[in-house]
């Protein structure tokens, strides 16, 4: 080998999905990627980007340095891998890997991607169908068939529409408000929330989209605001435009009827509780013709102990089928409600939050907020801290935590990891604290059970624009919550979400500061 020129590690992609598409993309000049693998035997055997897709159980056969986890299951995949024998110096996460610039090379080539996929899904001709060829049928030789639906949106039809728990509503949005910065909410119409049924529906835990027989595919979307590059390409979504969406075909399970509760995310605790746990609201109130059906729920329903703790709460008194995050159903009769709050899950080459890009219903969140607290337990709120830090673990985001202890131990703040309590202890703490201090993320979520006049400070990149899912929960239950922000260099949404960082200690000594000269004068 000629001096100069290192060996490039030999890496399996852990991920079939966006993600590892993403990682492939992105840092396929990096490595010699010799091959995928996903725990979905539908895509075993399947070649993508000129790669194979490998089972699990095949990795002890495989030549390679490294597997990288690009998969946002990483949290079961991880102990998977160590399971199966695999080295933990063998493996790595995806965010680890993420470039913070990319070379020209690969921002044309992912640029390319995304406009042939955009030009793929714009309308039906023939220049798209040869395009489409190449990209689908030809080279990649795909054994799972992809293809290409009639996108219709949700709220553009009234074909499935039976009933109307609530009408629409005149409200606003809580943005994010900046230390010593006024914001005034942003003023918003709440879409109905509504019952639609569909003849045999196909669907997944992860995606808010039902798969018609006539070759439709029919996707809920965030009404309050409509960007063009709105993403809610998730699960076999592969991606949409405004009238023509990919999808990843193959064999589905049949379920004779049901009511779907399901969301864009069934790992992320902000989309379990605000958006699909909020629907069981509306299950008492379902016409009685329909009292008979049971309630379908992603399988992590019971895997996530928070999320199941919150659910026995709903006590629903009707049958309930769990469904597998890797297979696909076809429900012949299919009843699904509207989201009572919503959030755009992804944006396209972008990251571009307005305000206006989640909303949320204020009796939605006090029905959440009194079943949280229902399980409070009174004789622990003397002995819960009343200055919290939510720290973090594990592999996303990571920055200088440890300073930011050290100067919040100064100020009594008691480091709290949300993930080691039971959900019982999560909501005494935040119930119970007078100051809330952290990083964004889904553990601000149970601000939802903070007590008002609380106050908090939360930090997060200005790539994530006016994101407002929080700032507009503090909102609601009347939390004093102000941001810090900071650049990231985040290329777009999914890049953000794992992308590491280095805050400014100043700006957190500043905020301490100020509460501190409040307190003296009250």
């Amino acid at each position: 080998m000629l001096a100069g020129f290192a060996k490039k590690e030999r890496i399996l992609i852990f991920g079939a999905g966006s993600g590892g598409s993403n990682f492939y993309k992105r840092n396929r000049g990096r490595y010699l990627v010799m091959g995928f693998v996903d725990n979905n035997p539908l895509r075993h055997r399947e070649i993508i980007f000129g790669k194979p897709i490998h089972a699990p159980s095949e990795l002890g056969g495989l030549t390679y340095d490294k597997i990288i986890i690009a998969s946002d299951y990483f949290r079961e995949i991880h102990p998977q891998l160590i399971s199966l024998g695999i080295p933990e110096r063998n493996i790595e996460i995806f965010n680890y890997q993420v470039q913070p610039v990319f070379n020209t090379r690969q921002r044309l080539l992912s640029t390319l991607w995304h406009h042939v996929h955009e030009y793929i899904c714009r309308r039906r001709g023939l220049s798209q169908d040869v395009v489409f060829w190449f990209a689908y049928k030809g080279w990649q030789n795909a054994v799972q068939p992809i293809a290409r639906r009639t996108l219709q949106w949700l709220d553009k039809t009234s074909e499935f529409h039976v009933h109307t728990f609530r009408n629409a509503l005149a409200s606003s949005v809580q943005g994010p408000i900046l230390i010593d910065h006024r914001v005034d909410p942003t003023p918003v119409t709440l879409p109905a929330v509504e019952l639609h049924r569909f003849s045999r529906g196909r669907i997944g835990t992860v995606s808010r989209s039902v798969e018609l027989p006539d070759g439709r595919l029919v996707i809920e979307r965030v009404t309050t605001a409509t960007p063009a590059n709105a993403d809610y390409s998730v699960a076999h979504v592969i991606h949409h435009g405004d009238n023509l969406a990919l999808v990843r075909d193959g064999d589905t399970q049949q379920i004779d009827k049901g009511l779907l509760v399901n969301g864009c995310s069934e790992t992320n605790y902000y989309h379990w509780v605000v958006e699909i746990l909020s629907q069981l609201q509306f299950v008492a109130e379902l016409p009685a013709q329909y009292d008979d059906y049971p309630i379908l729920i992603s399988q992590y329903c019971e895997k996530i102990p928070s999320i199941k703790a919150l659910f026995e709460t709903f006590d629903i008194e009707r049958p309930i089928v769990f469904l597998n995050t890797l297979i696909r159903y076809e429900v012949r009769d299919l009843l699904m409600i509207t989201a009572p709050n919503n959030m755009i899950p992804n944006f396209k080459n972008s990251v571009s939050n307005t305000a206006d890009s989640n909303f949320a219903r204020s009796e939605s969140v006090k029905y959440l907020r009194e079943h949280g607290l229902s399980l409070i337990e009174a004789d622990k709120a003397a002995s819960s801290p009343k200055r919290v830090f939510l720290a973090r673990k594990g592999f996303l985001r990571r920055y200088n935590q440890d300073e930011v202890i050290a100067v919040l131990h100064e100020a009594g703040f008691m480091p709290v990891y949300m993930e080691d309590l039971d959900f019982r202890e999560q909501i005494n703490i935040i119930a119970n604290a007078e100051m809330i201090v952290g990083p964004t993320g889904a553990a601000w979520t149970n601000i939802l059970f903070a007590a008002p006049g609380a106050k908090a400070l939360c930090w997060m990149a200005e790539e994530y624009g006016q994101l407002s899912c929080f700032s507009n929960l503090a909102g609601i239950v009347g939390v004093d919550m102000e941001f810090i922000t900071f650049p990231s260099g985040a290329q777009d949404s999914r890049e953000l979400y794992y992308k590491g960082y280095q805050l400014d200690i100043a700006s957190i000594r500043t905020w301490l500061q100020q509460h501190r000269a409040l307190e003296k004068r009250e």
